[in-house]
């Protein structure tokens, strides 16, 4: 991953060892021990092929900590919180699992991501997800300001298809929260 000269307010990114020999190679991938982390109580896996966008989405409970296994893929991060002290940071990360590393994201922060040439990736939850819990806006609204590469026509969720603007998206979290 190469490195973010700033992340939003709690977002930790943890660079993660392949140990590799003969027979192949081990990552951990995660560790209750660690830094920063948290207790997570959902994992999914999720293969992705190429030309892929899932998001844009806000948590307002639970915490994301993604990693990618295979692939590659392109993570966008968008502080929205009220009270952060890093309210309206803008930020992507280039994340793959030839240089294996973990983000942890926490509720508040808009998170979506580009998998441009398909990809693996693990992600466990500190809450088990519920629909209540993820509020979306459309990927390529020009108020994200996000630095995506060209994307051109990317597959989509069906909702995330239909999802509103930014401005719509950053008004029901915030009603969210009250």
């Amino acid at each position: 991953m190469k490195p973010s000269p700033a992340l939003p307010e709690g977002v930790i990114c943890t660079q993660l060892t392949r140990h590799q020999d003969a027979r192949g190679d081990l990552t951990e991938v995660f560790r209750q021990d660690w830094p920063g982390l948290i207790e997570l109580t959902q994992w999914n896996a999720s293969r992705n092929e190429p030309n892929v966008f899932r998001g844009m989405h806000v948590h307002p409970l639970h915490t994301d900590y993604m990693v990618v296994l295979e692939g590659r893929m392109l993570l966008g991060l968008v502080d929205i919180r009220p009270d952060s002290a890093t309210r309206g940071l803008r930020t992507r990360l280039d994340m793959s699992g030839d240089r294996p590393s973990g983000v942890l994201i926490p509720p508040g922060v808009l998170h979506g991501f580009y998998v441009p040439d398909g990809n693996f990736l693990v992600w466990g939850m500190s809450h088990g997800w519920t629909r209540d819990d993820e509020i979306e806006c459309r990927w390529d609204d020009p108020e994200l300001g996000l630095d995506w590469p060209a994307i051109s026509a990317p597959a989509l969720s069906e909702r995330d298809a239909k999802a509103p603007d930014f401005k719509t998206m950053v008004e029901r979290y915030r009603a969210s929260l009250e």
